[in-house]
This record gives structure tokens, sequence and C-alpha cells, in this order.
């Protein structure tokens, strides 16, 4: 294994965006205590953070061409501005509490087929499952890593090409449909009749509907993809979480009539201008603090293996034990 340290930048922690529900291939070492392991990039990773140290280890010197810090770095979101942005949203009604109780969670920049994949697999089910899914799925299809007994990459498209959705349905919770949306969008990356990288490089509204064009992908999971592979702070993932937070704050969204479960996609449209209108150019990064903290208000058993990583916990308690709040959505 190959060894180093990374000097972290002011905010990040590792627990908050390793655990928060971004990425599905990391999982705490049960017998190393305040370290994780899991694969990124085709390689085998453990890392621990020691305040304002990072300590890694890996199984390759170099990741996709580059050293492995630096991919690592880049990774792991270290050159994002994060605190910066906070600072802008710290004292406001809608992320000031977010913002306090999951202080350093960071955007990973996935890798954008693992990522589209990855999401294909996530729709409508927990993130204990779909980590249980893809970790099935890497066994069965990707390649045993070297000095990483029990470890797999993902899957090329190359090798989901050319299967069955009867061959692939057993990884995906049985759903047949899903396998066979799955394999047919591996044939139209193996075949380049579609570059995921080229997305990066487009409007992310067009990149938005390019995506949408393969079968299975609605607005939410492109954001997704969009949002954690692409380098697009602009796209904005709707899940019921962060659909509950916009209609509580903001009586724009509200009145739009979207259900509690998910919008249409006129209506989907519609609440990302408005996030951008009132969160920013970087409402991305909004959405996933959203995201896990009413999670976090939501979920007991979340809360219990968040609660060592988070700040201001007296915040989350007091919110968990208050009365509904009637007051009328502002904006």
């Amino acid at each position: 294994m190959i060894e180093g340290h990374l000097t972290v930048p002011e905010p990040f922690s590792l627990e908050l965006t390793l655990l928060c529900g971004q990425c599905f291939r990391w999982e705490k070492d049960l017998e190393h205590p305040g370290w994780f392991k899991g694969v990124a990039g085709q390689v085998y990773w453990e890392l621990s953070q020691k305040g304002n140290w990072l300590r890694w280890k890996c199984t390759a010197s170099h990741v996709r061409g580059e050293e492995a810090s630096v991919w690592l770095s880049r990774y792991l979101g270290f050159e994002d501005p994060l605190d910066a942005w906070a600072r802008e949203f710290e004292a406001g009604e809608v992320l000031g509490k977010p913002l306090r109780v999951l202080k350093g969670l960071r955007l990973i920049r996935q890798e954008p087929w693992e990522c589209t994949v990855s999401y294909m697999f996530a729709q409508g089910l927990s993130v204990k499952v779909i980590r249980h899914a893809i970790g099935k799925f890497c066994a069965r299809f990707g390649n045993s890593i070297e000095g990483a007994s029990g470890y797999f990459t993902f899957p090329e498209p190359s090798a989901i090409a050319l299967l069955s959705p009867d061959q692939l349905r057993a990884f995906t919770n049985n759903y047949r449909a899903r396998a066979d949306r799955i394999i047919r969008a591996a044939r139209v990356v193996k075949a380049e009749v579609l570059t995921l990288e080229h997305f990066k490089n487009i409007p992310c509204d067009d990149a938005r509907e390019a995506l949408m064009a393969l079968d299975g992908i609605g607005p939410k999971i492109a954001d997704c993809i969009l949002l954690f592979s692409m380098d697009h702070y602009s796209a904005f993932p709707v899940d019921r979480w962060v659909l509950r937070a916009m209609k509580q704050y903001y009586r724009s969204v509200k009145l739009l009539g979207a259900g509690s479960e998910a919008p249409t996609r006129t209506q989907y449209v519609k609440i990302v201008q408005k996030a951008r209108k009132f969160l920013g150019p970087r409402c991305g990064v909004a959405s996933e603090y959203l995201f896990l903290f009413l999670r976090l208000l939501d979920d007991a058993k979340l809360r219990e293996e968040l609660k060592p990583y988070c700040g201001e916990w007296k915040t989350v308690l007091s919110m968990i034990a208050a009365p509904k709040s009637k007051k009328k959505s502002k904006a």
C-alpha cells in the first residue's frame, strides 16, 4: 500500500462527506475506528482524518494518470471554496442551521459512468440497500483489485453492454426494467453515441435534458449526476426532502402546487430556477445540506450514526422536540 498525508481545507469533515449519501462505495472500517475504506478511481483506499490532517493509504501510486494524492485532493473537493460560500448563508434562515450542524460536508467529485449507474440503481431505495446492491454488482462484474482482497473495480460499460436483463436483475433489487435500462445505457456509452464527459462542458440545463434522453433517468437523477460528477454546481436535485424545505421557506415554491413526493417536470424546472435565484449559482451544494439535515431530523438511526461528527447538536434536538411551525413561507 502507498501511504501519505494531506492538509485538509477549512472546513472539512471526512465522516460527513463519506456518509451523507452522495456516494455508495465507502464504509467505516469496524476493525480500525476512525478509518474508512472504499473504492474510488478504480483503486482501493483507506482514509482517516485527525484535525487538519488526512492520512491516506492506496493500492496504487497513480490514479487515472495522476499522483494519488493529487487525484484524492480533487475527488474530495479540497479546492472547493466552501468556507467563502458558507459565509454568505450561515446567518440565513434556510441554510444557517444545516451549515452549522453539518460543518465541513463537501461534494465528492465522482466519476461520471460510476455516478450515472449508481443513481440509476438508487431510485426508490434506501442508502443501505443501494450500497449492498452496488457492492454485489461490482463483485460480480468488476475486476478484483490487487492488494485489496474482497474489493472490486466498478464495471466498465463494455462489461455491462453484453449482459441480458435477466443476468443483471438480481443485482438491481430484482427490478428487471431497471436492469434493462442500465444495460441500454452501457451500450450507448460504449458505442460513444453519448459521451458523459461532454456534459461537463455544456450548460447545466442542456446537460440535464441530454441525460434524460436515457430511459430511466428523470430530472432528479440527472441533476444528481451533474452535481456529483460533472461540476455543475447549479444542478439542484429535488427529492422529497429538498422539496419539503423549499416549500417551507419559499412561498412562491409552495404555490407551484407540487405534491409531497415529486414535482411534475414543469414544476421541477421552476423549482430549480427559484433555487438559483434564492440560493445562488452554487445552489446544488445547498441541496446536499438541506437533504442531509432534514433526513437527520427524521431518522433516529441516522442521527445516532452521525452525531459524533455534527456540530451544534442541541440545535438538532431542539428541532426534533419543537412542534411544527405554522409560519408562512417568505418568498
